[in-house]
C-alpha cells in the first residue's frame, strides 16, 4: 500500500515536471505593420459658370451699373439696375451655375469651401469693355447635406467620399469709359475655389 502510494506520488511529480517543461516551451515571431496616407482628393469642375447670353449697356460716366445674379440654387434673378437709362442687362438665353465634384476623399468627413473674396473680372478680345464677377456663394449638391446652403465646414462627403457642389455669383457691368457699348462676343476671366479639410 505504501509502495503504490510513493508510485502515485512518484508519477505525479513526473507529470508535472513534463507540464512544467512543456508550458516553458515559447516561440517569438516579428509582425508587421504599415498606414497609407491619402489627404488628397480630387476635386473638379464639371459644369462651367455662365451668366447667359445677355443685352448689356455700361455706364462710360462711371456711376451706374447694371447686375445679374447667377444663385447657387440653379435659380436665375432678374436683372437690377441703379439707373437702367445709363446701365441696362436683357437676359436673351439664361445661365447656370457653376458645378464642382470631389471624390476620393475620406467617407463622411466635413470639407470648407474657400470661396473668391474680390471681384473677378471679365474680359474680350474684342474691345476693352469688361465686366466683373463677385458675391460668391455655394449650395451642395449631393450627398448626405443635398440641397442645402454651403456655410462654413458644413460640406458632407457620402459614404465613399464623394460630393459635389454649385457655385453661383453677381454679374455687373464696368463703369469704365469703354463700357458703354459692348461688342457681340465671349468675355471671359477664371477664378480659383479651394476645398480643405
Amino acid at each position: 500500500m505504501i509502495h503504490d502510494i510513493r508510485l502515485a506520488k512518484a508519477l505525479t511529480i513526473g507529470v508535472l515536471a513534463v507540464s512544467s517543461s512543456i508550458a516553458m516551451a515559447a516561440e517569438t515571431v516579428t509582425g508587421n505593420a504599415s498606414v497609407t496616407v491619402q489627404n488628397a482628393f480630387n476635386l473638379s469642375e464639371t459644369t462651367a459658370l455662365s451668366f447667359g447670353t445677355i443685352r448689356a449697356t455700361g455706364d462710360t460716366a462711371g456711376t451706374e451699373t447694371a447686375a445679374l445674379q447667377i444663385s447657387s440654387d440653379g435659380t436665375s434673378n432678374n436683372p437690377t439696375s441703379t439707373d437702367s437709362t445709363a446701365a441696362a442687362i436683357s437676359v436673351i438665353t439664361a445661365g447656370n451655375a457653376a458645378v464642382f465634384t470631389i471624390d476620393s476623399a475620406a467617407p463622411s468627413s466635413n470639407l470648407t469651401i474657400t470661396l473668391p473674396s474680390s471681384a473677378i473680372t471679365l474680359t474680350s478680345t474684342l474691345n476693352d469693355g469688361l465686366f466683373s464677377i463677385d458675391t460668391f456663394e455655394a449650395t451642395i449638391t449631393s450627398g448626405p447635406r443635398d440641397g442645402t446652403a454651403y456655410s462654413a465646414g458644413n460640406l458632407l462627403t457620402d459614404s465613399t467620399g464623394a460630393v459635389t457642389f454649385a457655385v453661383g455669383a453677381t454679374l455687373t457691368t464696368g463703369t469704365g469709359a469703354t463700357d458703354g457699348a459692348y461688342d457681340d462676343g465671349s468675355y471671359t476671366g477664371t477664378y480659383s475655389i479651394t476645398v480643405d479639410y
